[in-house]
C-alpha cells in the first residue's frame, strides 16, 4: 500500500475517533428544585447554564466513599428514607425546644412586667390594699409597703435581668 494512502487513512481514522469526544458537551445548571444538575442537553430557554469542559469533569471510581457521613457509596432507598425520617424527627424536636424556650421567655417577661408595675404602684404613694385569708381588705402601713417594695425589687433583680 502506498505510504501516502496509509498516512491519509490513518489521519481520517484518528479524526473520526476524535469527533465524538469533541462533540460531547456537558452543561451545568441549577434545576427548578435548587439542585445542581449536569446534562449533555442545554437547559430550557431563560435558564443560565455553564459549559463544562472535559478537563474539568472528573469521575468517582466505584467503591470510593461519596459522603463523609456514611463512609460508603450511594444509599439505598430504605437508607435514604430512614435518614429523611431521622432529620424530620430532629427538626420537630428542635422546633419544640425553641417553642418551649420562647414560651418560658414570654412568661418571664410577663412576670417581670407585673412585678415592675406593682413596685411602681407602691412607690407612687397612696394606700396599698391586700386581701387576707378571709378575703377581707387589709390596708398596709408604711413599713409593710416598704417591705413589699424591697421584696419586689429583690425579685426583679433576681429574675428580670
Amino acid at each position: 500500500m502506498n505510504p501516502l494512502v496509509r498516512s491519509l487513512s490513518t489521519l481520517c481514522a484518528a479524526s473520526l475517533l476524535a469527533l465524538p469526544a469533541a462533540a460531547q458537551q456537558l452543561y451545568k445548571y441549577v434545576g427548578p428544585d435548587g439542585r445542581v444538575q449536569y446534562s449533555d442537553q442545554p437547559p430550557s430557554e431563560g435558564q443560565k447554564a455553564e459549559k463544562v469542559t472535559s478537563s474539568r469533569v472528573s469521575s468517582v471510581p466505584s467503591g470510593t466513599p461519596t459522603s463523609k457521613e456514611d463512609g460508603g457509596g450511594p444509599k439505598s432507598l430504605a437508607e435514604q428514607d430512614q435518614a429523611f425520617r431521622k432529620r424530620q424527627i430532629e427538626a420537630e424536636e428542635k422546633a419544640r425546644k425553641e417553642e418551649k424556650l420562647a414560651e418560658e421567655k414570654r412568661a418571664r417577661a410577663e412576670t417581670c412586667a407585673s412585678l415592675r408595675r406593682d413596685v411602681a404602684g407602691m412607690q407612687a404613694g397612696g394606700r396599698v390594699v391586700r386581701s387576707d385569708e378571709n378575703g377581707e381588705r387589709v390596708y398596709l402601713d408604711e413599713s409593710q409597703v416598704q417591705q413589699d417594695i424591697a421584696r419586689g425589687q429583690r425579685e426583679i433583680s433576681a429574675h428580670c435581668n
